[in-house]
């Protein structure tokens, strides 16, 4: 069996996709293979419609527009923020749920961002000419400058409705610039009940059979009204049937199948040991916080949900870099494609050596990743304020620099999402807070040890908890309207201010900034440039007939609704509301709410509730569309099966798996459980 499987893993990353692997960009779609699989091949206008219908939440997540009115249809985990900065301790939408039954009814979602794509540009000759001969610092500096221009150039004087972003493609082989029209004004529609939208909670999570309604509904706004869209797409009420070709068009965040063996290795053996020990102890902090009582558990609901979720996630990707095979099939890869590139003299005097480059990198990295991650990543400061804090304190000098010298995240491209989270009445809780900035202040000292600088610049004579205490009680960083004040008042306001977390981070920054100089210095700017080569490299091995590694750029995956078999078990790849019902226990995380109790007589319990299909996904595909040859809605991705959490790495089609809601179940719940017909009727406009 391992040797089949390492078979099969060689054959996965060597050569050009086949089957249903793949998550391909809208302008290189596998046309040929998509014909000769299912007979159907997309033209130019289906790709269109379906690239301008697809959406994605800036936060993290994708979604798709549904009606011509504006309705956006997502994932309900996906909008737990947008539910928590709406709840109160006297309203608790996250556990009740949310109903707008009139347009005057829907709530606007505090720092909610939607993006649709209306324009791919290749520019990467652009890219390589403004860094030609340069390496390291000189590289990165020139890098930014450019991506910044381009931007800018893109956005022109329209950043409040206009988003451009520079994306690397193929580990930076090539770069494209993706223009997105920019939705701020996101309002809440509808949601159920967390009980019927995460329904198993973490022991079903990643697992199937599945019960969950994980959907929900927003609506975009322009100039104060329904944004009117020509593009979107229909609903299919019967949904997806066994067997149908059914195609996945979202947002997935971020792969790792280029990488070389030394980067995974680093991950294996460093990133993703270090993070799962650090969210395990997380996990704890805060069930024990929300052992407190009912409001501490609705504070800390959220961040336990994701820390849970990203566990199990991690826990995933560790065990499939832990099996040999993987890296036997890895390295076989490599070798070979370091093979053939010795035999052809042109390229290599060009590219030299990158893998032995990447992993010098990745060894310098791991002499400073411990204190960059801790201050510079920000994981030794767990809390809002910090957060806020070093958006006011480096905003107040990057924003008088040029354009072109700024920190990527505070070019002009980029401020009116940044200052949308930083102004976002977003509630947050001092007590919560303390927790969790005592826990992580704990772990810098932990991790540093007493002696560090940066513990002494920190601590001072403080313990953890009560520097988190003082901090938490002094700063005046939770008010919205502050912030706002701080922001538009600069280094002046800040100085007058005397807010101790801003005072913390002014006192910090100087050795943060020194790290992610070194860091882009010796680190990025040398990833950056080998991964280059080694995709010159694929390109002249294998032509374009290969996939690029997900980047949060929208991208199609397609393939058949069908179960799976493991170890003698066969999966059947739909499940019924019926089963719904009969898993319920009464008791979390089985406990059906309410209004699915009441409505059990007027369901028809045998429609499709969840399905399977092969569909190549990874995280941030949650809330894409399942969509049809017709370019209609026949599912809603929400999760991955276990065996898909290796999908980081590399795709295995006998049983990798998309799990989605049936569209049936949808409209079904609307109408008989919520009362929301108005929603259905708008869904199935035709």
């Amino acid at each position: 069996m391992r040797r089949l499987l390492a078979t099969v893993l060689a054959f996965a990353v060597a050569t050009p996709a086949l089957a249903s692997e793949g998550m391909w960009t809208l302008d290189n779609l596998p046309m040929k293979q998509m014909q000769a699989e299912f007979g159907f091949s997309p033209d130019e206008a289906w790709v269109r419609k379906v690239m301008r219908s697809s959406a994605r939440l800036a936060g993290g997540c994708s979604a798709s527009f549904v009606s011509a009115e504006g309705l956006v249809l997502t994932n309900h985990h996906c909008i737990t923020g947008c539910l928590t900065g709406l709840s109160s301790p006297e309203r608790d939408l996250m556990a009740d749920g949310y109903l707008a039954a009139e347009r005057s009814d829907e709530l606007t979602c505090p720092n909610v961002e939607l993006n649709r794509l209306e324009g791919i540009e290749d520019v990467t000759a652009r890219m390589r000419a403004a860094t030609a001969g340069l390496s390291g610092e000189a590289f990165t500096a020139a890098r930014r400058a450019a991506q910044a221009e381009i931007e800018s150039e893109c956005v022109g004087g329209n950043s409040t409705g206009l988003r451009c972003d520079v994306v690397d493609l193929y580990q930076g082989g090539v770069q494209h610039l993706y223009r997105y029209t920019r939705f701020q004004d996101v309002r809440l529609v509808f949601a159920p009940e967390f009980a019927s939208g995460f329904f198993g909670g973490d022991p079903d999570n990643f697992n199937f059979p599945r019960y969950n309604l994980d959907m929900a509904l927003l609506r975009v706004y322009v100039d104060g009204t329904p944004a009117l869209l020509e593009d979107f797409f229909r609903f299919q009420p019967e949904g997806a049937a066994e067997g149908e070709l059914v195609m996945v068009t979202g947002h997935p965040g971020s792969t790792q199948r280029m990488l070389t063996v030394a980067q995974l290795q680093a991950l294996r053996d460093r990133g993703l040991m270090n993070r799962l020990l650090e969210l395990a102890e997380f996990r704890g902090v805060l069930t024990q916080y929300s052992a407190i009582g009912a409001e501490q558990a609705r504070q800390a609901q959220n961040s336990l949900f994701s820390v849970e979720n990203s566990f199990k996630a991690l826990r995933g990707r560790l065990a499939t870099l832990m099996d040999p095979a993987v890296f036997e099939a890895k390295r076989s890869d490599e070798t070979e494609l370091q093979a053939w590139l010795k035999r052809n003299r042109r390229l290599a005097a060009e590219v030299g050596d990158p893998w032995a480059d990447i992993a010098r990198a990745v060894d310098t990295f791991a002499q400073f990743e411990t204190v960059y991650g801790l201050l510079e990543g920000g994981s030794g400061f767990s809390t809002a304020y910090f957060g806020h804090a070093r958006t006011l304190a480096r905003g107040a000098v990057e924003r008088d620099k040029p354009n072109a010298e700024r920190l990527r995240e505070f070019g002009d491209a980029g401020l009116p999402r940044l200052q949308q989270g930083l102004f976002a009445p977003t509630p947050i809780y001092p007590e919560f807070e303390k927790v969790r900035l005592g826990w992580s202040l704990t772990k810098l000292r932990e991790h540093l040890g007493a002696d560090h600088p940066v513990v002494r610049q920190t601590l001072g004579n403080e313990s953890p908890q009560q520097l988190a205490d003082r901090l938490v009680d002094g700063t005046r960083l939770g008010d919205p309207a502050v912030r706002r004040e701080l922001w538009e008042g600069g280094a002046e306001a800040l100085d007058a201010a005397q807010d101790p977390m801003i005072e913390l981070v002014r006192r910090l920054d100087p050795l943060a900034r020194e790290l992610r100089a070194r860091y882009e210095r010796e680190v990025q700017a040398v990833l950056q440039q080998s991964a280059e080569k080694i995709a010159r490299v694929r390109f002249e091995r294998f032509g374009t007939g290969v996939y690029p590694d997900a980047t949060f750029s929208l991208r199609l995956s397609y393939g058949a609704v069908q179960g799976w078999e493991y170890q003698g078990e066969v999966i059947p790849p739909m499940t019924q509301i019926a089963g719904l019902y009969e898993r319920a226990t009464g008791a979390d995380p089985y406990r059906l709410p309410q209004s699915w109790l009441d409505a059990r007589e007027r369901l028809d319990l045998q429609l499709p509730m969840n399905f399977v299909s092969a569909n190549d996904i990874i995280g941030g595909n949650s809330g894409s569309p399942v969509i049809n040859a017709n370019a209609e809605v026949v599912g809603l991705v929400f999760d991955g099966n276990i065996h898909s959490l290796g999908g980081a790495y590399w795709y295995d089609a006998r049983l990798n798996r998309a799990v989605s809601v049936h569209s049936a179940v949808m409209i079904e719940a609307l109408r008989r459980v919520y009362a929301g017909n108005h929603l259905a009727d708008e869904l199935l406009a035709r």
